[in-house]
């Protein structure tokens, strides 16, 4: 049986089109419009009424902040909060990601409010019509439009309508990257080295006093619990190393400035013991010709013909215990990856999914080395992968973007 989520990241996809309609209140301009827009919804007097109960809760902002702090989930938070005590002092709510819990198909959920299976970038690897097998991460030559592989348009350009600028601040490495330009599109990159040179470069920009919209992505968490797991002295230092900076970026931010921070997934940490290693030269995969996703969340390409049903029986007898097992159609059919789809996009990932459910991870004998040293993982359905955090600060602590993000979410569906 397939978990159930209360929303399978609809509220994740939903955090920019509800920020930008608040920037949209205080620039005077029309909420009900920007929010049919940044949705996917008609413009007309239904959608202006579905919207308006979110949109009666928002504070009119000059510019918004988006904090997006890789691998952190709220379990991750709630148990390190002593070394978080400005995160901590945030208004909370927890939301949940989307499926599967991994980087790329998260934040391409965020910035372009759509769920994966709009966007199509549906997993840490997956099938190309001519590539084969490939990482949204990294995996970009040959792609000569990003919108060709990810489908939806960033929602950047919406800002700019409203005379907002839009500046995304990472690491420098990142600024040209395939990812980048398919997720980042409309806002202009600003590189730092540390987290606390990306703070710096948004405090200057906000300081100026230009409405600004701010997207500002740490990664150094991510880093940290993939090399030595989220329970770590490592993850912890980084976590204080947030928290430092960003209670410094608060201080002295002007009244009118909305911050949220949020994050992509959360994370558990996997031994070497508990990996669970497919020999895929034994009978029982002899109709498998490629293994896609990552360790906690696999995807398995049946030969044409083969039956999923018939594999997926087996996996469930030999690891139901520890696992989710379910075929590609059963689980497009529960809507965990979204109810709108894009073109090609449910041949993009296997025929059959294995999710783990235990403290374990699927390797197979084809697997690159390296990843087997992997210790915080994610991808999965487990709560402590898809819950993450929703925090409020400047302009928008104590008020009910929280729960107008909620209302935007439903009045999508």
């Amino acid at each position: 049986m397939l978990p159930t989520a209360t929303d399978n990241g609809g509220r994740l996809a939903a955090i920019i089109p509800t920020g930008l309609a608040a920037l949209a209140l205080g620039h005077d301009h029309s909420a009900e419009s920007v929010l049919a827009t940044a949705t996917g919804a008609a413009i007309s007097e239904d959608s202006a009424s579905r919207f308006k109960p979110a949109i009666s809760l928002l504070p009119p902002l000059r510019s918004l902040v988006i904090l997006v702090v890789d691998g952190l989930g709220s379990s991750n938070l709630k148990a390190r909060r002593g070394h978080a005590p400005t995160l901590s002092s945030l208004a909370q709510r927890r939301i949940t990601t989307v499926t599967p819990s991994t980087t790329g198909a998260a934040l391409t959920s965020l910035t372009t409010g759509r769920l994966p299976a709009e966007h199509g970038l549906i997993g840490y690897r997956i099938k190309h019509p001519t590539q084969g097998i490939i990482s949204p991460l990294r995996d970009w030559d040959g792609i000569e439009n990003p919108r060709d592989w990810q489908l939806a348009e960033p929602l950047f350009a919406l800002a700019e309508q409203l005379g907002v600028r839009a500046r995304a601040y990472g690491r420098p490495a990142h600024a040209t990257s395939g990812l980048t330009r398919a997720i980042l599109t409309g806002a202009d990159y600003r590189g730092g080295d540390r987290i606390a040179d990306r703070f710096a470069a948004a405090h200057r920009d906000l300081a100026s006093g230009e409405p600004t919209l701010a997207y500002v992505y740490v990664d150094e968490l991510d880093r940290a619990g993939h090399q030595s797991g989220w329970q770590s002295d490592a993850w912890s230092r980084r976590l204080e190393q947030l928290d430092g900076a960003l209670a410094d970026f608060l201080t002295g931010l002007a009244a009118d400035v909305g911050v949220i921070v949020t994050a992509d997934h959360g994370m558990v940490d996997v031994e070497a013991h508990q990996q669970i290693v497919f020999d895929l030269t034994t009978p029982e995969f002899h109709d498998v010709v490629a293994v896609a996703g990552e360790p906690r969340f696999r995807t398995f390409f049946l030969e044409d013909g083969a039956d999923p049903q018939r594999f997926a029986a087996w996996l469930d007898v030999t690891q139901g215990k520890r696992a989710w097992v379910a075929t590609r159609d059963e689980a497009f059919a529960a809507g965990v990856f979204g109810d709108v789809y894009g073109p090609g996009v449910r041949e993009r990932i296997g025929d059959v999914i294995i999710a783990a459910r235990g403290q374990c991870a699927y390797y197979t004998t084809d697997d690159e080395p390296a990843s087997f040293d992997l210790v915080g993982q994610h991808g999965s359905w487990t709560d402590e992968e898809r819950g993450i955090p929703l925090l409020l600060g400047g302009a928008l602590a104590g008020s009910g973007f929280g729960r107008a993000v909620e209302l935007v979410a439903e009045a999508r569906r």
